[in-house]
C-alpha cells in the first residue's frame, strides 16, 4: 500500500502542477468533455474562471473566439502552468471563498470545474460569481457529481514516487447547491449528469470501469433569477 499524504489545498495542487495536465485523470476527461459540448457562444465575450489551474479551460474557452481571458487560483504553481499558455491572459492568486478584486457586472461568462468540492460552504463564491456577471450573461458549473462525493470520493493524485496526496474535500448534496443558487440569486437553466456512456467514443478505458451508467459530473447552466 502506498504512502498517503494529506496537504492543503494550494500546497496539493502545487504539488500537482507540473504534472497535472498529463495525469491519467478520468473526472478531469469528464469535465472536459462536458465544457466541449456545452452550446455556448463566446465570441468577443469576456470570460472568468474560478479556480483555472493549469489554463486548460482557459484554452478551450480561448477557441471558441473569447476575446478576454481572466483566471485565478489559489495555487502559485497552477498559475505558473497556466502562464505558459498564454500571457495575454489575465492571472492573478486568491481564494474563491474571499471577494474576488474584480468590478460588478464585468464578465459574460463564468465557469467552475472542479473547484468547489473545495469549498465547505458553496454560497460565497457563488455570490461573487452572480456579483460579477453581466445582465444576460451565464455560469456554468461542471463538478463532480454527488453521487460519488457523497461516497468518499474526492480529488486526490500520486506523485511520481507512488505516494497519494489527498487534500480537503466537501461533499455537497443536490439540496446544497440548490439552496446555494438561491441565495446567490441564481436560476437553473440547465442541469446535466454525464454518464459514463455520455462522454464520447474517445474516453479512457477509466471512464467505463465502473459500467456505462456510472455518473462522473454534473454540469449546472445558472442564469440571474
Amino acid at each position: 500500500m502506498s504512502e498517503v499524504k494529506t496537504l492543503d489545498v494550494a500546497a496539493a495542487y502545487d504539488v500537482w502542477a507540473p504534472s497535472y495536465d498529463g495525469y491519467d485523470n478520468p473526472m478531469v476527461y469528464a469535465a472536459g468533455y462536458a465544457l466541449s459540448q456545452a452550446p455556448i457562444s463566446l465570441a468577443q465575450k469576456t470570460c472568468l474562471e474560478f479556480g483555472c489551474g493549469t489554463g486548460r479551460n482557459l484554452a478551450a474557452l480561448a477557441a471558441r473566439r473569447a476575446s478576454n481571458l481572466i483566471g485565478f487560483d489559489f495555487s502559485s504553481a497552477m498559475l505558473a502552468e497556466a502562464r505558459k499558455r498564454d500571457a495575454s491572459w489575465t492571472l492573478f492568486q486568491a481564494d474563491m471563498g474571499a471577494p474576488i478584486p474584480l468590478t460588478d457586472q464585468s464578465v459574460d461568462f463564468i465557469l467552475f470545474s472542479l473547484t468547489l468540492e473545495h469549498v465547505a460552504d458553496l454560497a460565497p463564491p457563488l455570490q461573487e460569481a452572480s456579483r460579477l456577471l453581466r445582465t444576460g450573461g451565464v455560469i456554468k458549473i461542471i463538478e463532480i457529481h454527488p453521487y460519488l462525493s457523497l461516497n468518499g470520493i474526492s480529488a486526490h493524485f500520486k506523485t511520481a514516487e507512488g505516494k497519494e496526496i489527498t487534500m480537503p474535500a466537501f461533499a455537497h448534496p443536490f439540496q446544497d447547491w440548490l439552496a446555494a443558487f438561491d441565495r446567490a440569486g441564481l436560476r437553473v437553466a440547465g442541469v446535466k449528469e454525464w454518464q459514463a456512456r455520455d462522454l464520447g467514443t474517445d474516453a479512457p478505458a477509466k471512464i467505463l470501469r465502473r459500467g456505462p451508467d456510472w455518473p462522473w459530473v454534473v454540469d449546472w447552466t445558472l442564469s440571474p433569477a
